[in-house]
């Protein structure tokens, strides 16, 4: 989007959610190798994502369905990598 399109706000969250499940993949990815994750932050942007889909009409906050179980999936799988690496070895 470019300064001289107008706003389009699924487009907003459609992107967003994009992002979002990109970022978890990557620091699902570092976990697993038992590199150091930052999440600082991780909590707000995903409360922005649920504000902005629920600011949606309701028929396009049904089309984000999808996108929001996928950022779903990656955040358990996230979620699993860091607890495999928190757990006692042995």
């Amino acid at each position: 989007m470019t300064d001289t399109e107008p706003y389009d706000p699924t487009e907003a969250v459609r992107a967003l959610a994009g992002e979002l499940t990109s970022m978890v993949e990557v620091a699902r990815a570092l976990a697993a190798a038992g590199r150091t994750v930052d999440l600082a932050g991780l909590d707000a942007r995903i409360g922005l994502l649920c504000a902005k889909s629920l600011d949606l009409p309701p028929d396009e906050g049904r089309r984000m369905r999808p996108r929001l179980i996928a950022l779903s999936g990656s955040m358990q799988a996230l979620s699993r990598a860091l607890a495999d690496r928190a757990a006692p070895s042995g």
